[in-house]
């Protein structure tokens, strides 16, 4: 649902709650990989939009990665370079199914895949949402 370009959808990710445990911690540390089906690309920015319901689960800030491996590698952990840390972009609260501002990535490496984690989400709840995540670059 992170991709579908539909504001009206979201992905969440409980981690290690569950849906009736609420925390600080809830969901980081979760997010998703993928590998866009025109191979190599070099990243250059991101940009989060906010799910339709509850600001608590919205991410705070992200690390994103890169790798050249094969697929049966990306979900050993070990293929993943770091080329992001910092803020989604959701700072402030922009409101429901908005996008938050722009980061740029200062980025030259070429990759096939990426991974996205959420490390820290804006307040006390049970997971972490967002409504798409917007990938730029070359």
């Amino acid at each position: 649902m992170a991709f579908d370009q539909q504001s009206a959808t979201k992905y969440t990710n409980f981690g290690s709650c569950t849906p009736s445990q609420w925390g600080y911690t809830c969901g980081e540390k979760t997010g998703l990989y993928l590998t866009p089906i025109r191979g190599l690309s070099c990243l250059q920015s991101v940009r989060f939009c906010t799910a339709n319901d509850i600001p608590e689960r919205d991410p705070l800030t992200i690390t994103i990665e890169g790798s050249n491996q094969t697929s049966s590698e990306l979900t050993l952990g070990s293929s993943w370079t770091l080329i992001y840390n910092g803020s989604s972009g959701l700072d402030t609260d922009p409101g429901r199914q908005v996008y938050g501002q722009t980061q740029h990535i200062s980025n030259y490496a070429w990759y096939r895949s990426y991974r996205i984690l959420a490390t820290k989400q804006r307040g006390y709840h049970s997971s972490i949402q967002y409504a798409e995540i917007e990938l730029k670059g070359y």
